[in-house]
C-alpha cells in the first residue's frame, strides 16, 4: 500500500530516459494485424519476382556466355582439380569457390555457372529490404516509423528486383553480384546490432565486412566509407556519458576484430604480394595511368569528365538499353532518376539530423569513385552503391508522399491507396519491360555472337563419340568453351603468333602419334569491314594445312566451320611462310617479312547460297613489321594479272592489327604482325595461272611507297593457279 501522501506507483510522474544516440528505437507493441501481414506479403511478392527475373531459362545458353563468365568456369575447374588460392588472375576467390560447388553438384553446364550468383542477386533484394526497414523503422528521436521503413525498404528492394540493369547482371556469372549482397548485409546486421545492443549482429556485421575483400575489386573503398560514417559521429560521442562510449568502443573493437579477422588471409596474401592487389587489370583501368606526368589541370578535366560521365547514369532517359551488365548494371531511367536527385537533396539538407541518410549519401559517394577513377565506361564498377541509390529513390518517393499527403486533408483516406496503388502499376510496368528486355530481345537476339556460337559448340561436341584419331585446333580464346566442353576427343587451343604457328602445331602432331585427321575449328567473322579479321589465327591454320595435309570437307555448325584434313606430311619440316623468297623492305618504314598463300576452295556459310562451281576465295596471309613511331597509315592493293600482263582484279584493304580494328599501321609495335585477306575471285575469271602482285601505299595521301633497291610501287608475289 502507498504511505500517506504519496501517490500510488501507478500515478508517479514517468521518468525521463535518455538514450545514448539519438536513433536508437524505442520498441512498441501496438502493431494491427495488418502491419504484421505486410512485411510477408512484401517478402512474398519480393521472392515471386526476384526469383522468376533471376532464375527463369537460366540453363539456356543464351544470350551466351560472356569473356569473364568463361574464365571463371576455368578457375573454378582448376579449383576442383586441387588447385587453390585467395584469387585467380585479377579475380577475387569467393566466387569462383561458390561456382566450383555449383559445378560439383550440377555439373559444366550454364546453370552450375550462373547460379551462384543469381541466387545472391536475389538474396541482396532481401538484404536490401531488411536494411531499408531497419534505416527507416524509426525517426531520429527514436520513435517508431514502421510504415515508413515498410515503403522505403519495400520500393527500395522491388526497383532492385525488377530494373533491368541488375537484373541482367544477375544473370551473369560476374562476381560483382556479390559486393551489393554482403555490403547491404553488412551495414543492416551493423544497424540492428548497434541500435538494439546485440552482439551477434556486431558479429555478423563483422563477418560480412570480412567477406568483402573476397568478393570484387571495387570493395576495396568499403573500409573509407566506415571511416567517414564513423567520424561523423564524433560529436554525439563526445556528448556520451563515460559507460556509453565505453560501450560503443567496445562494439567498435568487435567490429574491426572480426572483421581483421576474417579477412586476415586475403590482407596478408596482399601485402606478401603487392602486384596483385595493384595488379595490371587496374592499372589499365585507372582514369590516369598514361598521364601522370601531365599538368595538374588536365588531371583535373579528366576527373571532371568522368564523374559527368558517371552522373549521367542518373539521368534522365526512358530506359537503359539491353542488354550489357558492364554499361547497364547501375543506370536509373526517368522517374527513378526524378526521386533519386530529390533522395539525394534530402539527404544532404538533412545530413545532420537523420544518420541514416547521411549513410546513403557517403555509401553512394564512395562506391561511385571506382567508376569514376577508371575510365568511366562501365557502370558495373560502381555496382557496390546500388542499395544506396535504390534507397535513395526510395526515399525520394516516400518524401514525395509525405508532402502530398499533408496537403490532401479532404482524400486523407484514399491518397495512400491511390499513391501506392499508382506506384504499385509503376514498377509492374517496369517488371514486364525489363522481361520483355531480357526474355525477347535479349535471347532473341544474333546467334552468330561469338558468346553464344562457342559453348553451343562444345555442347554439340559433347554428344559426339569421342574419337582418338581426331584433334581439332581451336586458334583462339574462347573460355566458355573450355568450360563446357568435356568431351574425349583432344581440342587443342593455339594462341603462338604467327611465326611460331608451324613449328607449334608440327610439335603437337608430333605428341598425338595416333592422330591421323586434324580439324580446324573456324568461325564466321561479324567484322564490321572485311579487313579486320579476329579469327586470322584460324586462318593461317587453313593455310599451313592446306600446305601439309589434304583438304577432305567441312562441317558446318551454327555460326562455326570446321576443315578436315588427312594424310598429315609428316616427312619434312612445317613451313607457313614459304611463298615469298626473301623480305620486301619499304622506303615508308614497313617490311613484308612474310607470305602464306591459300587454296581457293569454298569456306562460305551454309545457309548462304552459293554456286560451288564459280565462287571461289583466296586466302592471303601476310606478316608485316613497322618501324618504331611510324607516323603513316598504310593501305595495300593486291592484284590479279593474267600471263599476258593485264590486271584482271583488284582487292584493296586498310592494315590493321588482326585483333582490333582501330589499329592501322601508325598504331602497331614494332613486332611482327599477321593479317590475313580474303579474295572473293569473280565469277568471270577463267581458271588457270595468274601473277599475284602488291601495292603498298599511303592511306591518306593515297601516294605509294616503294621497295627499296627496286624502287618500283608494284611488287610480285607470285604465282596463284586457280582451279
Amino acid at each position: 500500500m502507498a504511505s500517506a501522501g504519496r501517490p500510488p506507483d501507478f500515478a508517479r510522474p514517468v521518468p525521463t530516459v535518455y538514450i545514448d544516440l539519438p536513433w536508437r528505437p524505442q520498441v512498441t507493441r501496438n502493431w494491427t494485424f495488418r502491419s504484421k501481414l505486410t512485411p510477408w506479403a512484401i517478402l512474398l511478392a519480393l521472392a515471386v519476382v526476384a526469383l522468376f527475373l533471376r532464375l527463369y531459362r537460366l540453363h539456356e545458353l543464351a544470350p551466351g556466355l560472356k569473356f569473364d563468365e568463361g574464365w571463371n568456369g576455368i578457375y573454378a575447374l582448376q579449383v576442383l582439380q586441387g588447385e587453390h588460392a585467395l584469387t585467380f588472375g585479377d579475380k577475387d576467390g569467393l566466387g569462383v569457390y561458390l561456382i566450383a560447388l555449383a559445378t560439383k553438384l550440377l555439373g559444366r553446364t550454364p546453370l552450375a555457372l550462373r547460379l551462384p550468383t543469381a541466387l545472391a542477386s536475389v538474396a541482396g533484394v532481401f538484404a536490401l529490404f531488411w536494411l531499408g526497414r531497419l534505416l527507416f523503422g524509426c525517426d531520429e528521436l527514436g520513435r517508431e516509423t514502421r510504415w515508413r521503413g515498410l515503403v522505403i525498404g519495400g520500393l527500395a528492394s522491388c526497383l532492385l528486383a525488377v530494373s533491368l540493369g541488375p537484373t541482367i547482371l544477375g544473370r551473369t556469372s560476374y562476381r560483382a553480384s556479390f559486393l551489393p549482397l554482403f555490403l547491404a548485409l553488412c551495414f543492416a546486421a551493423l544497424w540492428w546490432g548497434w541500435t538494439r545492443r546485440r552482439w551477434w549482429g556486431i558479429v555478423l556485421a563483422g563477418v560480412c565486412a570480412g567477406l568483402l575483400p573476397y568478393t570484387y575489386i571495387p570493395s576495396r573503398f568499403v573500409p573509407f566509407l566506415f571511416l567517414f560514417f564513423g567520424l561523423s559521429f564524433l560529436r554525439p560521442f563526445r556528448s556520451m556519458t563515460r559507460k556509453g562510449r565505453q560501450t560503443h568502443v567496445l562494439y567498435a573493437a568487435t567490429f574491426v576484430g572480426v572483421t581483421g579477422l576474417v579477412a586476415a588471409p586475403i590482407l596478408f596474401h596482399y601485402i606478401r604480394h603487392p602486384e596483385l592487389f595493384f595488379n595490371k587489370h587496374i592499372q589499365w583501368l585507372f582514369a590516369f595511368g598514361d598521364i601522370q606526368d601531365t599538368p595538374v589541370t588536365t588531371l583535373m578535366t579528366v576527373l571532371a569528365a568522368n564523374a559527368w560521365q558517371v552522373l549521367s547514369q542518373f539521368s534522365f532517359r526512358i530506359l537503359a538499353g539491353c542488354c550489357s551488365p558492364f554499361r547497364h548494371a547501375a543506370t536509373l531511367n526517368v522517374w527513378e532518376a526524378s526521386f533519386f536527385w530529390l533522395g539525394v537533396g534530402i539527404a544532404a539538407w538533412q545530413w545532420k539530423r537523420r544518420p541514416a541518410l547521411r549513410l546513403l549519401l557517403l555509401w553512394m559517394g564512395v562506391l561511385t569513385l571506382p567508376a569514376i577513377l577508371s575510365d568511366a565506361k562501365s557502370t558495373m564498377r560502381m555496382v557496390g552503391a546500388l542499395p544506396a541509390i535504390y534507397l535513395l529513390v526510395a526515399v525520394g518517393v516516400w518524401e514525395t508522399y509525405h508532402w502530398s499527403a499533408s496537403r490532401m486533408l479532404a482524400r486523407a483516406k484514399t491518397w495512400p491507396v491511390f499513391f501506392s496503388t499508382a506506384f504499385g502499376v509503376i514498377v509492374l510496368v517496369q517488371g514486364t519491360i525489363t522481361h520483355r528486355a531480357v526474355f525477347e530481345k535479349a535471347m532473341a537476339g544474333s546467334y552468330y555472337k561469338y558468346d553464344m556460337i562457342w559453348p553451343a559448340f562444345a555442347q554439340t561436341l559433347n554428344t559426339r563419340p569421342a574419337q582418338s584419331d581426331t584433334v581439332y585446333f581451336i586458334a583462339h580464346r574462347r573460355d566458355a568453351f573450355d568450360y563446357i566442353y568435356y568431351g574425349e576427343t583432344p581440342a587443342i587451343r593455339i594462341f603462338s603468333a604467327v611465326p611460331d604457328l608451324d613449328q607449334e602445331v608440327e610439335e603437337f602432331l608430333t605428341g598425338l602419334n595416333t592422330v591421323s585427321t586434324v580439324k580446324v575449328v573456324n568461325w564466321v567473322d561479324w567484322s564490321p569491314t572485311i579487313e579486320w579479321r579476329a579469327n586470322f589465327r584460324a586462318d593461317f591454320l587453313s593455310i599451313l594445312l592446306d600446305k601439309h595435309a589434304r583438304y577432305v570437307g567441312t562441317e558446318n555448325f551454327e555460326g562455326i566451320h570446321v576443315d578436315t584434313y588427312v594424310d598429315i606430311s609428316r616427312d619434312r619440316p612445317w613451313v607457313l611462310l614459304d611463298d615469298l623468297p626473301n623480305p620486301v623492305i619499304y622506303d615508308g618504314g614497313i617490311t613484308l617479312e612474310g607470305l602464306a598463300l591459300g587454296s581457293s576452295k569454298l569456306k562460305l556459310p551454309q545457309w548462304q547460297r552459293f554456286d560451288a562451281g564459280q565462287n571461289r576465295i583466296l586466302k592471303v596471309g601476310m606478316l608485316w613489321r613497322t618501324v618504331p613511331e611510324l607516323a603513316v597509315d598504310f593501305a595495300i592493293s593486291l592484284r590479279l594479272y593474267n600471263l599476258e600482263g593485264e590486271r584482271v582484279f583488284q582487292r584493296d584493304h586498310v592494315l590493321r592489327e588482326a585483333t582490333k580494328f582501330s589499329r592501322t599501321t601508325s598504331l602497331w609495335k614494332p613486332q611482327p604482325a599477321g593479317t590475313v585477306f580474303e579474295l572473293e575471285i569473280p565469277n568471270d575469271l577463267v581458271a588457270g595461272e595468274y601473277e599475284l602482285r602488291l601495292v603498298v601505299y599511303d592511306l591518306k595521301t593515297l601516294i605509294p611507297t616503294v621497295e627499296i633497291d627496286v624502287w618500283e610501287p608494284e611488287t610480285t608475289l607470285g604465282r596463284v593457279q586457280l582451279q
